[in-house]
Parts: structure tokens; C-alpha cells; sequence
């Protein structure tokens, strides 16, 4: 039962964060980029976003490897595939993390500084790593599924 529990709080975790993260990449930012002048950057709607949905993401981190930890504590790895399954979900989480990360405390101030064209150079990299937290979040989800 504990481990259904756990395994409840590590999925909707990884939802809320790849939820995010797809919200804000596929939907939130063709949007904004067509409410403003063509060669605009909507530098107030990807700040106000941010602010939202920073803690949705961190929210997310948190509980995933808090709850990753957890249920390896109770129900470590008994087989070769498990062991194997683990380790790309652990790197899945790492990726994701470090992207994350990246994206939060150095694309993101610096976005926030930068002209209108030094803005789209950064969102492009920093939307690049959105959609590698998404399919590294979708993969690690999947291998989630398949490992219980």
C-alpha cells in the first residue's frame, strides 16, 4: 500500500512537470509570440509565466526525486532489467533536472536582460531544452510504467 502511495505522488509529480513544461513550450509560447509586433519578443508574458510556473516545475523536481528515492527505498531493484530500467529513469530525471535548471538560473536572466533579437536567440535555446525535459520526462514515465 505504501508503495501505491508513493508511486501515486511520483506521477503526479512528473504530470505536473511535464505538464508544465509541454503547456509552456507547445501552447503558451505560439501564443504570446502572436499577440505581439512581428520582431517583438513578449518578454511580459514569458516573464509572468515564468513566475507561475516555476513553482509548478520546482514542485514537480522535488516530489520526483524525493519520491524516486522512496520507492527505491521499498522497493529496490531485484533483476538485471529492473537494475537497467532504474538507471534510465534516474538518468531521465537527471536530464531533465540539469535542463531545468540551466533554463531557470541562466537563460532565463539572461532573457530577461536581452533585446528583442538576443531574446529570441535564447528562448530558441532555452525552448530546445523545454522539449528535451518533455521527451526525457515522457521516456522516463513509460519506463516507469513498464518497470512495475
Amino acid at each position: 500500500m505504501v508503495e501505491k502511495i508513493i508511486l501515486s505522488i511520483h506521477l503526479v509529480a512528473g504530470i505536473v512537470w511535464v505538464g508544465s513544461v509541454f503547456m509552456g513550450t507547445f501552447i503558451d509560447w505560439p501564443t504570446a509570440k502572436e499577440t505581439v509586433d512581428r520582431g517583438q519578443f513578449p518578454f511580459r508574458f514569458i516573464v509572468g509565466q515564468g513566475k507561475r510556473v516555476f513553482y509548478s516545475v520546482y514542485f514537480g523536481i522535488i516530489q520526483l526525486w524525493g519520491s524516486g528515492i522512496a520507492l527505491f527505498i521499498v522497493h529496490p531493484p531485484e533483476t538485471s532489467a529492473q537494475s537497467i530500467m532504474l538507471a534510465g529513469k534516474v538518468m531521465c530525471l537527471f536530464f531533465m533536472t540539469a535542463f531545468t535548471l540551466y533554463g531557470s538560473f541562466v537563460t532565463w536572466p539572461k532573457m530577461q536582460l536581452a533585446t528583442h533579437q538576443e531574446a529570441f536567440q535564447y528562448y530558441k535555446h532555452y525552448k530546445n531544452r523545454a522539449i528535451g525535459t518533455f521527451t526525457f520526462g515522457i521516456l522516463g514515465a513509460l519506463l516507469t510504467l513498464w518497470s512495475y
